[in-house]
């Protein structure tokens, strides 16, 4: 690849992964060209962006736009900010039903937990709720935290809205373990995600290996889908704050497949490699993504179980707490002064992620546990092909499930375009896109795509035809406010869209490329999971959904009548 060509993807690819290292930059253009580079290439293309000042490097070698060429303006005259009184606000616009405006007006002591199906205005209650609050106490602290940062975004910009922007704190767990650790002491230098996590894993099961002796569960070599195995158990202990051997060896197993069965001596060999995982994190100074709760719990347990009260807010509020872990919520429960209130939806499950309300002291029999039954953002049509996805899923057996009911508003069939393979089913999505959505500029649409190294081949697509994209994650999702903007399945919790794309549904790709790592004892629940993914994706939809794949078409939509479907 030519090294101008090379370094124009380079900065396309850190504008949309950043921080992201020299190796990650790598895979993402072996992947989508189809072309091997060599890191060495690569290196000496970032270090050439470097001089040139449009690029910088971290200590942790990750790289990232340069803090004086990132986001260039693109108008030759700067255009003074928006005073804030112009922006109209949320809060009057908003009527809320009976049933939501019970929920808003429960007494600001109570601890609560809403559940509610996709579009029962969870997230907007809880906010509402919030302004209550405040409102009713004339002064205090709230904290509202939620999972990922487009959520987080989502919410910051509703409150500024509605003016309330200074009053309540709104941040992702990750952001709040981070800062609450800090002021207790811990040093931090940054998070390990699952590939580098895997990575050391690697090392690591050498290393117990040369300790403890052969063992089938270090046989790597022999089972490469052992190493993902490991860091879902990693994972899970760490979720399930195990902190002794003895623990571990005595509690149930249960939240994930069968494939390895593991004895009891089984566990002290996973439990060597864990406690030198953990010993590897505390020297360089790092946490693993999955243990945010981790910083502060350890903090804690070394210096007081009692977190300070500068660090405490009266009231805690947290969206999405289906995706929390049993550690996270033991941290969050030592926030609270006052009140603790709680919004989620078992369905939206997009992590394998657990926890008992018990196991974390909270509860919600009673007047504490609050049920949004009906749905005001999707349409019956696509509602009737999203719950088909939850159909005997592995959630629905839990007494926190909420099912879904149908909403009132109606609207077209869920589209489908189906190509003959992956490129003419991508060819048809992106023309049938541009030829939509082109004139648009008010209207909200997402394309939605299984993996985030898909996003800038499908931005550049659809450039390439014309429409203005933007291609976001994190906050910048959060923070879209019309167009069409390019992202993936996960980062669409707790957000809506007028119009919802979703492609790259080829079976060979999605499901399969996900299933073939595991073995075949763990697909249901894998299955079950992405169905639940899906349906988080097509109930962000107001208006309409559409379906592009290619032939044979994803199973996961096997079981839904052909007849919900109008094929393009």
């Amino acid at each position: 690849m030519d090294s101008a060509v090379l370094q124009k993807h380079l900065v396309k690819l850190i504008e949309l992964h950043a921080p992201i290292k020299a190796r990650n930059l790598a895979k993402i253009l072996a992947d989508e060209f189809g072309k091997h580079v060599d890191r060495s290439a690569v290196n000496s293309a970032l270090y050439s962006l470097k001089a040139e000042r449009k690029v910088e490097v971290n200590s942790s070698y990750e790289w990232s736009l340069d803090g004086k060429t990132a986001a260039p303006k693109r108008v030759s005259t700067p255009k003074p900010p928006e005073p804030e009184e112009d922006v109209t606000p949320v809060a009057p616009e908003i009527t809320f039903t009976p049933e939501q405006q019970a929920v808003i007006d429960l007494d600001p002591a109570d601890h609560l937990l809403i559940r509610g199906q996709a579009g029962s205005g969870k997230t907007t209650v809880l906010a509402a709720r919030a302004g209550r609050i405040l409102s009713a106490m004339n002064k205090g602290s709230l904290l509202f935290l939620t999972y990922n940062s487009a959520l987080s975004a989502y919410v910051k910009k509703a409150f500024a809205k509605s003016g309330m922007k200074n009053t309540i704190d709104v941040q992702t767990f990750h952001e709040w373990a981070r800062g609450c650790a800090k002021a207790l002491g811990f040093e931090f230098s940054g998070w390990i995600d699952g590939k580098a996590r895997s990575e050391q894993l690697r090392e690591l099961i050498e290393s117990a290996r040369a300790e403890v002796g052969d063992h089938r569960l270090y046989q790597l070599k022999e089972h490469p889908e052992l190493l993902a195995w490991w860091g879902d158990e990693i994972a899970w202990l760490f979720g399930q704050y195990m902190i002794r051997l003895d623990d571990y060896l005595a509690v149930e197993r249960t939240g994930r497949g069968t494939s390895v069965r593991v004895s009891q001596e089984d566990r002290r060999f996973i439990w060597c490699v864990f406690e030198l995982y953990e010993e590897w994190l505390e020297e360089t100074k790092q946490e693993d993504y999955d243990n945010p709760a981790g910083l502060v719990l350890r903090a804690l347990r070394e210096g007081g179980k009692i977190l300070p009260d500068k660090l405490r807010y009266d009231h805690v509020m947290i969206d999405e707490v289906q995706d929390f872990d049993k550690s996270w919520l033991l941290a969050a429960v030592k926030i609270p002064r006052v009140s603790l209130s709680m919004a989620g939806d078992l369905a939206q499950k997009i992590y394998k992620r657990s926890f008992s309300w018990s196991s974390v002291g909270i509860q919600v029999q009673g007047g504490r546990s609050r049920r949004l039954s009906a749905s005001h953002r999707t349409t019956k049509q696509i509602m009737d092909v999203a719950a088909h996805l939850l159909i005997d899923n592995d959630v629905t057996g839990n007494s926190d499930y909420t099912a879904p009911e149908r909403p009132m508003k109606s609207g077209d069939k869920v589209k489908m375009i189906i190509g003959a393979n992956p490129k003419d089913a991508y060819d048809k999505g992106y023309d049938w896109i541009a030829k939509q959505f082109k004139r648009l500029r008010s209207t909200t649409v997402a394309v939605v795509l299984p993996f985030s190294r898909q996003m800038y081949p499908a931005k550049m697509a659809l450039e390439k035809r014309g429409l203005k994209v933007q291609s976001a994650k994190g906050a910048g999702l959060g923070g879209f406010d019309g167009g069409v903007v390019v992202t993936t399945f996960h980062q669409l919790k707790g957000l809506e869209f007028d119009h919802v794309v979703i492609m790259g549904l080829h079976d060979a790709q999605y499901p399969a490329r996900l299933l073939e790592r595991l073995p075949e004892e763990d697909h249901t629940e894998e299955i079950s999971l992405m169905k639940r993914v899906l349906y988080v994706a097509m109930t962000r939809a107001k208006v309409s959904v559409t379906l592009i794949g290619s032939k044979p078409f994803c199973r996961l939509f096997d079981d839904v009548p052909v007849s919900m479907f109008e094929e393009v």
